[in-house]
C-alpha cells in the first residue's frame, strides 16, 4: 500500500486500525509521527512503531512516554544519544538493559558501564600483563599408539 492509502485509512478508521498501520512495513516516518501524536494515544501502536524501522527520532520520543513501548524504543538507532544515554541511567530497568544494546549508545557511556577500566594486555595495576594460567600436564597422544 502506498503512503496516500495509509493515510486514508487512517482518517476513516482512526483508532481501530492504527496498530495495524503501525505494523505495516510501508508506514513512511511522517506517518508514523503521525500515529504516535495521535489523541488518544494508541498504546499498541506506539509499542509497533517503537519496533518500525522506519521510525523517526520524533515518533521514538513520543513512545518513550509509554511504559511498555519505551523498552522498544530505547533500543532503536534513530533515538538520538542523549535519550539513549539517559535511559541506561533511568530505574526503569528493562529500558536501560535495551538502551545499552542501542547502537547510538555514545562510546563514553558505553566505557562507564563497564565493571572494569577497558585495558589491553595490562596488567591490574596498568604495568605489565598478568601471568599466563600454567597449562595442565598432557597425556600420553592417543594418535601416537
Amino acid at each position: 500500500m502506498n503512503e496516500s492509502q495509509l493515510r486514508t485509512m487512517a482518517v476513516r478508521h482512526g483508532t481501530r486500525v492504527a496498530a495495524n498501520l503501525a505494523s505495516n512495513p510501508d508506514a513512511t516516518p511522517a506517518l508514523l509521527a503521525e500515529l504516535a501524536r495521535h489523541e488518544p494515544p494508541v498504546r499498541t501502536a506506539l509499542r509497533l512503531i517503537a519496533g518500525h524501522t522506519n521510525a523517526t527520532a520524533t515518533a521514538l520520543l513520543v513512545c518513550l512516554e509509554d511504559a511498555e513501548a519505551r523498552p522498544v524504543a530505547a533500543g532503536h538507532p534513530a533515538l538520538p544519544p542523549k535519550f539513549v544515554a539517559d535511559l541506561v541511567a533511568g530505574a526503569d530497568r528493562r529500558s536501560a538493559e535495551a538502551a545499552a544494546a542501542n547502537p547510538s549508545l555514545p562510546h563514553t557511556v558505553m566505557a562507564e558501564l563497564l565493571p572494569f577500566p577497558a585495558r589491553t594486555r595490562a596488567g591490574p595495576d596498568g604495568g605489565s600483563p598478568p601471568p599466563a594460567a600454567p597449562r595442565p600436564p598432557r597425556g600420553r597422544d592417543r594418535r601416537t599408539r
